[in-house]
């Protein structure tokens, strides 16, 4: 059944928020002059006086010449879902045509700031390989329109799971290497004051309370009520946060890599933290940010097949010579077979494990460095599209030639 275009133009507001900058900046451009004019009488020397009419008018032909050209732009801008091609068009003197075919999609984000909230709008971000297609503001009913028909979504979505705020306040204190690097910074602030005893010292600290809450409040705001629901056959969808709320939807068929994050002190409740790598991308993102093992190894189970999970135990471990090589030789591991790559790794505030679907490898690369080749040992590396790798370190040479044989052995079979 062909189904009819979804078409129409993003929200009025949008204009508005497109032009506070612009304004904003003509108005510190403006009060930089203020040496140089006097509004309305004034007997200050070396000044041109303006009279108040004239500068009200000024301020007001500006205002209206910079609005009347957004709301122009907005006006000339509108997008366009028909059949299996989404399109965007844009510009006043100089027009700009995006489109992308939805084959090519990897995902769908849905954003809503604080104040857009308030208004009722939100932003849509469709994510492809090495580009992302943006529509600032919609409605939310038409970003939820645009995702249902980009990603093919039904309507029984079935959540698998929430997590629980209580649950997330204390991973995080119990997050024992992030908390050390938070205590760091605050030592690097504070150390100068305590030093010298000057009070200008501590805009030291200043400066380090950015990263300090970026590590610890910033995290439990964007991490507040973070749920994954299945809303398709091969779609799942996180929703996450306190103020500013997003979503991020991801398809199984786009993921490269699931990581298991365990930091020390969660090991006793059996958590987890799940990111997931997909294809094209950077870096890995948060799946989810907390949760017991059980909820991780089932979100593996529906993202990369039910033969997935086995390989998430029983891991082959590194060699005796590996000892020489790092002190934390019994995390690392690996296991392949039935199609999937998995590796350990780990050190002392933290333990990872990391699994593919063979048949996404792209590449394979065997890496030995100096102290290694004394050693006998190397690296096997699995290339994942977007520069993403799977890694089996501290093998002895011979396995991990026959190691990366049979990766490629297996990334070509699938």
């Amino acid at each position: 059944m062909t189904l009819s275009p979804l078409q129409g133009r993003l929200h009025p507001a949008t204009p508005l928020r497109r032009s506070w900058a612009v304004l904003a900046a003509l108005t510190g451009l403006a009060y930089q002059q203020h040496n140089f004019f006097s509004v309305g009488t004034s007997d200050a020397r070396n000044k041109i006086d303006v009279p108040l009419w004239v500068a009200c008018t000024a301020v007001t032909v500006v205002v209206a010449v910079v609005l009347s050209l957004f709301i122009a732009s907005w006006r000339l801008s509108h997008y366009s879902l028909d059949g299996d091609e989404l399109e965007y068009r844009s510009g006043l003197l100089f027009k700009v045509r995006r489109h992308c075919e939805l084959h090519h999609v990897q995902s769908v984000d849905i954003g809503q700031p604080f104040f857009g909230r308030l208004l009722g709008v939100c932003t849509l971000r469709v994510v492809m390989s090495g580009t992302t297609m943006t529509l600032s503001y919609l409605t939310l009913n038409q970003a939820r329109a645009l995702k249902a028909r980009i990603l093919a979504e039904d309507t029984a979505d079935e959540r698998l799971h929430q997590v629980r705020t209580a649950d997330l306040v204390v991973a995080l204190l119990l997050d024992l290497g992030t908390n050390l690097k938070s205590l760091l910074l605050v030592g690097i602030g504070v150390g100068p004051y305590v030093l010298s005893g000057e009070l200008f010292t501590l805009s030291t600290l200043v400066a380090c309370v950015p990263k300090v809450w970026k590590l610890t409040g910033r995290r439990l705001f964007t991490y507040s009520r973070w749920s994954v629901t299945r809303i398709a056959e091969g779609s799942y969808r996180t929703d996450h946060g306190l103020f500013d709320t997003q979503q991020y939807t991801y398809r199984a068929s786009r993921v490269a890599s699931i990581e298991l994050h365990q930091p020390v002190l969660w090991r006793r409740f059996n958590w987890v933290e799940v990111r997931v790598a997909v294809a094209g991308a950077g870096k890995p993102g948060v799946l989810l940010p907390v949760c017991p093992r059980t909820v991780a190894e089932k979100l593996v189970l529906h993202l990369l097949g039910a033969d997935s999970v086995a390989h998430l135990h029983a891991p082959i471990p590194a060699p005796g010579e590996a000892r020489r090589a790092t002190l934390f030789h019994r995390a690392l591991g690996y296991r392949l077979g039935n199609g999937y790559f998995a590796t350990w790794r780990g050190y002392f505030f933290r333990n990872s494990i990391t699994i593919c679907p063979a048949a996404r490898i792209q590449t394979v690369s065997v890496r030995q460095g100096p102290w290694q080749r004394r050693l006998g040992l190397a690296n096997v590396h699995a290339h994942m599209a977007g520069g993403n790798r799977v890694s089996a370190v501290h093998r002895t040479s011979a396995e991990s030639t026959d190691l990366a044989q049979r990766l490629h052995q297996a990334s070509a079979l699938h």
